[in-house]
């Protein structure tokens, strides 16, 4: 490759001169030429006819502006005409002279999202497979042509640095949990291409989108959910019951339960009344399919999720049944809204309105109960991790552990509760 300053020296010459840039890609300074006194030619040697035979190709006319190429552009694009005419055994020049029907068989990434999109819809949960055509869509394609050939994403013609510079627009500086999802996604969209021969892998076997050590993707730079400790929970806790923010009482009262029952805020504000014991003196049965368990559809998505309901919560839910009266859901819709319960970005958006955007979320206090329960009320991790929804780890752990623990549980969302009470949360 020639240096910018290289190619700077030859726009000044008056002369005809010719220099190579690296893979048959070379650069021209021809004063006379119709199409730029600057621009970039590809050169491959062919057999016709038993005899080899020089073809040149045009690229592009050198430079930063519309319809100009860099050095880098150019060589991408080199390098891309250049495996089709080796593919299809045809002039390198031929490749802008390619039929509309060859064009139309060229996949793009809009192929492989739809097919990725539509092999998935049978086999996760329907506000999952709209939760991956969303990010799809409107994250990762608004920072990428849809109709982007596949071929230029392959490994071998670049597409690795193009995948990480979309997934650091993704980013954006604190959105990394967002593009390490749409990391994964665009992996499996272009797993699911390869295994329709419509791109292929480098040498070493490399999807471009996958997810390595050292290198830049979203997951390398190990960021978690926003959580506070021990310590700042009292705080957090005059917060809410302050409510400085006027937020809708139902947003305020599911914080709080979630809180109390360390459960997602996906399963929480989709509670149903007749998932509860009789008056739910006792236990609430949460389907396996109810979203925010992260159960998987046709594998685990028979189990369901018991929650021990403690004193505190009784309190609350006897309020919330006096509130919302003999509807379907413990918690309604605050306003028009998509969902026919209170939206899950609810309690998120509680947090925020009260001074904890950037430092807590929802499911970091998770992580905040989790760590409070070992350390400050000694209970075993497996009861916790039971609580927070976790299957037994591993295959056959899954099939032959069916117990609940409910006895140990009860015990540990009791102390809980009553932790939290103590330190300033009222019901």
């Amino acid at each position: 490759m020639l240096t910018q300053k290289e190619i700077n020296e030859m726009r000044g010459l008056t002369t005809y001169k010719k220099r190579g840039c690296g893979n048959g890609l070379v650069i021209i300074r021809d004063p006379r030429a119709k199409k730029g006194g600057l621009y970039f030619s590809g050169v491959m040697g062919r057999k016709v006819n038993g005899r080899r035979v020089q073809r040149d190709c045009w690229i592009g006319t050198e430079g930063k502006g519309v319809g100009q190429l860099t050095q880098k552009q150019a060589m991408e694009k080199w390098l891309l005409i250049k495996q089709w005419s080796i593919d299809n055994d045809r002039n390198p020049a031929d490749y802008a002279k390619r039929g509309e029907e060859e064009l139309e068989k060229e996949k793009t990434l809009r192929d492989a999202i739809e097919r990725f999109l539509a092999k998935k819809k049978t086999k996760i949960k329907e506000v999952t497979h709209r939760e991956y055509s969303l990010k799809l869509n409107n994250n990762v394609l608004a920072f990428i042509s849809p109709d982007t050939p596949l071929r230029e994403l392959e490994w071998k013609n670049g597409g690795r640095e193009k995948v990480m510079n979309v997934l650091g627009k993704i980013e954006d500086g604190e959105k990394y949990d967002l593009a390490n999802r749409c990391q994964g996604l665009l992996s499996g969209v272009f797993d699911c291409a390869i295994s329709a021969g419509w791109m292929y892998k480098d040498g070493d076997g490399r999807n471009p989108a996958a997810k390595m050590k050292g290198d830049d993707s979203p997951k390398s730079s190990n960021h978690h959910h926003h959580c506070i400790s021990w310590n700042e929970v009292p705080a957090l806790l005059d917060d809410i019951e302050m409510n400085r923010s006027s937020t809708n009482i139902q947003a305020v009262l599911a914080t709080k339960l979630l809180l109390m029952t360390v459960m997602r805020a996906g399963a929480i504000c989709r509670l149903q009344w007749e998932w509860f014991d009789t008056d739910f003196e006792n236990t609430i049965t949460i389907p396996g399919s109810t979203p925010g368990l992260k159960r998987v559809r046709g594998k685990n998505d028979h189990i369901p999720h018991h929650i021990p309901i403690t004193t505190q919560m009784h309190s609350l839910f006897n309020f919330l049944r006096r509130f919302n009266g003999d509807g379907e859901y413990v918690f309604t819709p605050i306003m028009q809204s998509r969902f026919h319960h209170l939206d899950p970005s609810a309690p998120n958006n509680f947090l925020r309105s009260i001074g904890y955007k950037d430092v807590l979320r929802m499911h970091g206090w998770r992580r905040t109960a989790n760590t409070a329960g070992i350390d400050v009320l000694k209970v075993e991790l497996d009861v916790i991790k039971r609580q927070l929804g976790h299957l037994p780890e591993g295959k056959v752990n899954q099939a032959y552990d069916g117990s609940h623990r409910m006895d140990e549980r009860r015990e540990y969302l009791q102390s809980w509760c009553d932790l939290l009470e103590e330190n300033g949360m009222r019901v």
